[in-house]
């Protein structure tokens, strides 16, 4: 049986990208809830300074902390976005592949080739760029989200229930 036209085998070849996506997908998505959570440490360190109760220092040491998570989160963003479009090229490389060999042993005549591998070939950009829009999604929207609830259900969870 001939599994290219399954989107499970092309997956699997690229599990490899997958794993690497997955890990800078988790730890970007999930460092977005870092800035947020600085923003308010800095405003209370800041309210904390004017009562006296912390010093320069304090808020110095912070804002150097907020910084460079932030640049590892922003960093992270990099891989992710870098394995997703490699992971969107391999298998377009690869459905292109299997396309023009399934071509070549067909008997196609000259005059049907030429729209018909147009046809397949804007086809297989389509359905590439269907693949990496899911797998963009999947993290920049599902992945945020749950790490937001579970922050405020940190901070007070009867209140994230009633939000």
């Amino acid at each position: 049986m001939n599994s290219a036209g399954n989107i499970t085998t092309y997956l699997r070849h690229q599990k490899g990208s997958l794993i690497l996506i997955t890990i800078t997908g988790l730890i970007y998505n999930i460092g977005m809830i870092a800035g947020p959570w600085f923003e308010g440490q800095l405003v209370q360190t800041l309210a904390d300074i004017l009562d006296g109760n912390k010093t320069l220092a304090d808020m110095i040491v912070l804002a150097g902390i907020y910084v460079l998570t932030i640049l590892f989160v922003q960093v992270m963003r990099f891989f992710k976005r870098l394995y997703v479009r490699k992971f969107a090229n391999n298998i377009n490389k690869e459905m292109k592949e299997n396309l023009y060999h399934t071509i070549l042993s067909e008997d196609v005549s000259s005059e049907e080739s030429g729209s018909f591998i147009a046809k397949a070939i804007t086809d297989v950009d389509a359905c590439v760029e269907g693949i990496r829009k899911f797998v963009t999604e999947v993290f920049d929207t599902g992945v945020v989200m749950v790490a937001y609830v579970v922050l405020l259900a940190v901070y007070d969870w009867r209140l994230t229930l009633i939000v």
